[in-house]
């Protein structure tokens, strides 16, 4: 099983994460049903939907894309550029904020309240 390298301490979520989530759920898999579909872990898929690790490229999203209906990847980066986020940027904050350190969290609290107080 291919395990995820790089980012896993910074959160970047990329579209092409997003659409191989919406992709994996419209298939109804799970992260494990998935991953051994695939050749990947569990563990590898979650890092790139919840934008802890690059998203695959090539060969690799070339599996990801076969077990997820055989699209082309053509057509998976059209999907790419038309997504677009159902959640609120305070989802977002909030969903990418809880990831952080709690001291990052401090941090992040005190320039919130920061910019709030310039209103």
């Amino acid at each position: 099983m291919k395990e995820a390298k790089g980012r896993s301490y910074k959160v970047i979520l990329t579209n092409e994460g997003q659409v191989l989530k919406q992709l994996r759920l419209k298939h109804k898999l799970s992260m494990r049903e998935a991953g051994v579909r695939v050749g990947v872990s569990d563990s590898y898929i979650s890092l790139i939907e919840n934008g802890r690790t690059d998203p695959p490229r090539a060969d690799s999203l070339a599996r990801f894309l076969k077990v997820y209906g055989g699209i082309s990847e053509k057509y998976f980066y059209e999907l790419v550029r038309e997504y677009k986020s159902e959640k609120t940027d305070i989802e977002i904050i909030g969903a990418v904020v809880a990831k952080l350190s709690v001291s990052d969290q401090r941090l992040i609290r005190m320039i919130a309240e920061e910019l709030a107080g310039r209103s």
